[in-house]
């Protein structure tokens, strides 16, 4: 028994069919950590839904971008006990109840001082479920410190920047920059390999992050924030941050923690300092590398 089919229906399965091999074409594209779709949901190792706030490598540059949130900060020098909010315009602030979890966590602050020397990645607690969050901040040197907050509103899940500064007395550290690939933490090694001689703005670039022990074997890490490594990129002009994640590449089957895999993209020249953050024996351990963006 034949079946005919008028030319309505073979438009709808030829279009179909374009969208089904289209489906399993990006199915098979490197991948970040939260899925290829911005802001996927997904169930974090604690089992709490979360959306992925940046799974690309796209730097922020907050002199070019104006998030509609403001950051309140105070810190005690004495204490080292901190509180801020996060206060949208119109005067509403964000309640814990209305953050989700992005990477395991509500809120990640990240403070950098002037010399681009001592960087914080720290994760505020609310405060009786109210506007005010609280946190520890024992700073290495002196000078101001850029604050930035990353958060993601439920609501809207879109990712929301807040920046401020926060001011430690003292005189400022001098920045002092040169190519830098190689760092050595403790007993941890830190090679950051396939880097070009000239990188690019603008242009894609992925790099990877080995680390090594002592005597020169893959080191055991912990995981942190989901992952066993994350990295952030500032510029010289603290203008804003690249925040990234590992990636994964489903083309090249890897034994797990192998390749750690970042993309970097930048759009201005000029120096760039790189964070890798790792945990081992329950602390972060974290990396420093430079890169000059030339071209």
């Amino acid at each position: 028994m034949r079946i005919h089919f008028n030319k309505a229906t073979k438009s709808i399965m030829i279009i179909s069919g374009i969208f089904i091999i289209l489906y399993f074409l990006m199915r098979i594209l490197p991948d970040s950590e939260c899925g290829f779709l911005h802001y996927e949901e997904v169930v974090n190792e604690n089992g709490e839904i979360e959306y992925c706030a940046t799974n690309s490598a796209g730097f922020i540059d907050l002199t070019q971008l104006d998030y509609p949130v403001e950051l309140p900060l105070e810190w005690d020098p004495e204490t080292k006990e901190g509180l801020l909010s996060l206060k949208m315009n119109g005067g509403r602030f964000l309640l814990p109840h209305e953050l989700a979890y992005t990477h395991t966590k509500q809120i990640h602050l990240l403070l950098i001082d002037e010399s681009l020397e001592d960087y914080h990645h720290i994760h505020p607690q609310s405060e009786e479920m109210g506007k005010v969050y609280r946190f520890y901040f024992s700073p290495k040197n002196s000078g101001d410190y850029r604050a930035y907050a990353e958060v993601v509103p439920k609501r809207t899940r879109r990712q929301l920047i807040a920046s401020n500064d926060l001011k430690v007395e003292g005189p400022s550290e001098v920045q002092n920059f040169y190519r830098k690939t190689n760092d050595i933490q403790g007993v941890l090694n830190f090679q950051l390999t396939e880097v070009p001689e000239k990188l690019k703005v603008n242009q894609d670039y992925r790099f990877k992050l080995k680390i090594l022990d002592n005597d020169g074997n893959k080191a055991s890490l912990e995981k942190i924030m989901g992952a066993k490594a994350h990295m952030v990129a500032f510029d010289a002009e603290r203008r804003g941050f690249a925040h990234m994640h590992p990636m994964e590449d489903v083309l090249i089957e890897t034994e797990e923690d192998d390749d750690l895999s970042f993309l970097f993209n930048v759009p201005r020249k000029g120096w760039y300092r790189l964070f890798a953050q790792v945990q081992k024996n329950g602390e972060s351990v974290y990396a420093r590398f430079d890169l000059k963006v030339s071209e």
